[in-house]
């Protein structure tokens, strides 16, 4: 997708791309979208919009639609329990990103006590693409699953996983001048658009220049997205 590098330093919060579609395995094809959000910073004090962020965003790849959970009817997907004993000070080690109406979805896993959990107990080992439904029986309200993370002593997760038929893809992200190829792509991350209808980059690999990649000739920014179906897992 080319985009006039202008709208990279305008006051604009987000840039969305004309409709596309693309054939999901198991739904057919699909409307979908890019969204460009610009980048926020300590120093900017929660303001947003291009030209604060000097250029500067992340790039999502949002389905249109809210597919089911699964395209073969009577498949629910999998829930499952994770116990940790958190002592004070001690992380998690998961990036959680969330879309409005969806509960907390594991985006990426950073050591502490969920890899620690995956290396003792691989037959429940927490996956990126998961879902975080419930922590200590509370469940429904995001803000307060999140919290109850966030408290020491004894954890019980409930996480969802989606059903053996729900597509699963890889997807990578990238940013460069015209025709030519970007120079490296971020990702891939797997996703499930049954699961959330955004994709986008953990957020220690989401951030992308748009203004050091103009095309002289065009003044054009070219975002490059790359989807492959991935192994579902079981």
């Amino acid at each position: 997708w080319d985009v006039d590098s202008r709208r990279f330093a305008g006051q604009d919060t987000t840039v969305v791309s004309p409709a596309f579609s693309l054939d999901l395995p198991g739904f057919g094809p699909q409307s979908f979208k890019v969204v460009v959000h610009s980048a926020t910073t300590r120093s900017n004090r929660g303001r947003t919009g291009f030209r604060i962020a000097k250029g500067r965003g992340r790039v999502e790849l949002k389905c249109d639609a809210q597919l089911p959970h699964s395209p073969r009817h009577g498949d629910a997907e999998e829930e499952f329990e994770v116990v940790l004993d958190k002592p004070d000070g001690s992380r998690l080690g998961v990036d959680l990103s969330k879309h409005e109406g969806e509960p907390w979805c594991v985006s990426g896993i950073t050591g502490g006590l969920i890899q620690q959990w995956n290396h003792e107990h691989p037959e429940r080992a927490v996956a990126i693409g998961d879902q975080l439904m419930e922590a200590n029986g509370i469940r429904n309200t995001a803000a307060l699953v999140k919290q109850e993370c966030t408290r020491s002593g004894v954890l019980t997760l409930k996480l969802q996983r989606p059903s053996l038929h729900a597509p699963g893809l890889h997807i990578s992200f990238g940013v460069g001048c015209g025709a030519a190829p970007p120079l490296a792509m971020h990702g891939p991350v797997l996703h499930r658009f049954t699961a959330q209808t955004c994709c986008g980059l953990p957020r220690s690999d989401e951030e992308f220049d748009f203004l050091a990649v103009v095309d002289k000739v065009s003044k054009k920014v070219s975002i490059h997205i790359e989807v492959a179906t991935a192994v579902t897992r079981t």
